[in-house]
C-alpha cells in the first residue's frame, strides 16, 4: 500500500517570529491544536508547542506572556519533507528524530503531517494486523490523586512525555492528566504581571485530583487499529491498557501506534 504524505498532512497553522507566547498558546487553543509553524517569508524557522510552552514557563518565565517572544519556547530546526514521501519514511523520521510533525512544502504552500495523522492513517488502512499488547508501553509514569500538580508537572518534563496516569494505591487507574490540561493553566499569569513563583504556587497547591480526567481504558488485546480509531476520534494521544478490574497493565500512545507503522512497511 503506497500512501504518501499528501494521503494525510494539511495545512499548517503558522505564526511570525514577531509574534508572542501569549499569541502561540491563544491560536492553540482556539483551533484546538498542539503545535503552530514559526514561518517567515513562507520558510518554516521553528516549531512551538504546547509542551514547549508549558515548560518553559515553568522553568524560567518572570514576566507576562504577551512579552515573551515566541523565540523563547521554539523548536530549530524544523524537519521537513516532500509531498511525495512514504509514510513510512514520515514514521520513521518521526522516531529517529524523536518528534511529533512533520512540515511538508512544496515550494507554494506549508502542510503538517502529525502523529494524528499517521494515526487515522493506520486506523483505516491496517485493521486486524496487531493487537494492543504488541506495541503498548509497559513502564508508565504514574502519580497519586494526592501527589501535587508541580509533581505531575516535573515527572513530564523530566522524561519529557505528554502525559501522567493517576493511579490509587492499589494500582487502579483513576485519572489521566496530559500537557494539554495544563495550558489553560497559564492563563493564571497572563497579563497580570504574575510571575513563574505564582505558577509554582499554584502547582504547590493544586493536586493531582484537582486536574486530572477520566481516562478511556482500553484491553491489551484489542485491535490495535480499534485503539488508533479512538484516539483519533477523541483527539488523544494515549490510552491505558488494563484488566477488567483496571489495574494498570501499560499504556498504547500515538507513537506506538506510528512504530508499527515501520514494522508493517519493513
Amino acid at each position: 500500500m503506497s500512501l504518501t504524505t499528501k494521503d494525510a498532512s494539511k495545512k499548517a497553522i503558522t505564526v511570525e517570529p514577531i509574534s508572542n507566547m501569549s499569541n502561540a498558546r491563544d491560536i492553540m487553543i482556539r483551533h484546538n491544536i498542539s503545535r503552530v509553524i514559526v514561518v517567515s517569508n513562507n520558510v518554516p524557522v521553528g516549531m512551538v508547542t504546547e509542551k514547549g510552552i508549558a515548560s518553559y514557563l515553568f522553568k524560567n518565565s518572570k514576566e507576562p506572556l504577551d512579552a515573551i517572544s515566541i523565540s523563547r519556547a521554539m523548536r530549530t530546526p524544523v524537519v521537513t519533507v516532500n509531498g511525495d514521501a512514504s509514510i513510512n519514511k514520515c514514521a520513521e523520521m518521526m522516531i529517529n528524530n524523536n518528534i511529533s510533525s512533520l512540515v511538508a512544502s512544496d515550494g507554494t504552500s506549508l502542510n503538517i503531517l502529525t502523529k494524528s495523522d499517521l494515526v487515522r492513517l493506520y486506523s483505516e488502512h491496517y485493521r486486524k494486523k496487531y493487537t494492543v499488547s504488541d506495541f503498548m508501553t509497559k513502564d508508565v509514569f504514574t502519580v497519586l490523586p494526592s501527589h501535587s500538580l508541580r509533581t505531575a508537572l516535573l515527572l513530564m518534563i523530566k522524561n519529557q512525555i505528554s502525559r501522567v496516569v493517576v493511579v490509587t494505591q492499589g494500582d487502579e487507574i483513576v485519572g489521566i492528566i496530559t500537557s494539554r490540561d495544563i495550558m489553560p493553566i497559564t492563563s493564571f499569569i497572563e497579563g497580570d504581571g504574575i510571575e513563574s513563583k505564582d505558577l509554582l504556587g499554584i502547582g504547590y497547591i493544586m493536586l493531582a485530583r484537582d486536574i486530572m480526567n477520566k481516562p478511556l481504558i482500553i484491553d491489551r488485546n484489542t485491535d490495535l487499529a480499534e485503539a488508533a480509531q479512538i484516539m483519533y476520534d477523541k483527539r488523544i494521544s494515549g490510552i491505558p491498557v488494563a484488566s477488567s478490574r483496571n489495574d494498570l497493565n501499560g499504556i498504547i500512545t500515538k507513537t506506538d501506534i506510528v512504530r508499527a507503522l515501520i514494522e508493517l512497511n519493513n
